[in-house]
């Protein structure tokens, strides 16, 4: 547990919050760096940190919309294409839209949104990012939650046999 002062006292974020931040955070900067050498293939670029942020966000945004999550956001958070277009209009305004203590708004949004709704251990478990909500029916909920494993244990390895030690 790490604890952080606040101006209300002392905040404590659980380990397991960091280690899936710090994890979530690397799979983003991967997609990111990858994007970014499709855009400038051998070219060598220099980004404002800022920037990069918004562009992972971004990034994040579209692959929640192309795999259908779009409807289990928040309503506040922008679509891709619209904050893909507010990134480019800052971006025309120069690097010093990417200064100071809130220069990457979305980035934060996203994370607070990935952090609110998001199984933090789906895509390192299941390779799949899985929407967490209330359940209303929760033995119909185990039911389903069975038959998927059950369905699926066989394409993962931590129920293969020849993977277990």
């Amino acid at each position: 547990m790490v604890a952080i002062a606040t101006n209300k006292g002392s905040l404590g974020i659980p380990d397991v919050l960091i280690q899936a931040v710090v994890r979530n955070a690397e799979r983003c900067a991967d997609i990111a760096g990858a994007s970014l050498v499709a855009i400038f293939p051998g070219e060598l670029v220099s980004l404002p940190k800022a920037f990069l942020l918004e562009f992972s966000a971004i990034l994040q945004l579209g692959m929640w919309e192309r795999q259908g999550l779009r409807q289990f956001l928040p309503a506040d958070i922008p679509s891709f294409l619209d904050s893909a277009r507010q990134l480019g209009q800052r971006a025309r305004k120069g690097s010093g839209e990417f200064e100071g203590a809130n220069a990457a708004p979305l980035s934060r949004q996203v994370l607070q949104t990935w952090i609110d709704h998001f199984a933090w251990e789906g895509p390192d478990l299941l390779q799949a990012e899985i929407v967490v909500g209330e359940v209303d029916d929760e033995d119909g909920f185990a039911d389903l939650l069975a038959g998927f494993i059950w369905e699926h244990c066989r394409e993962s390895s931590l129920f293969r046999a020849d993977q277990q030690d």
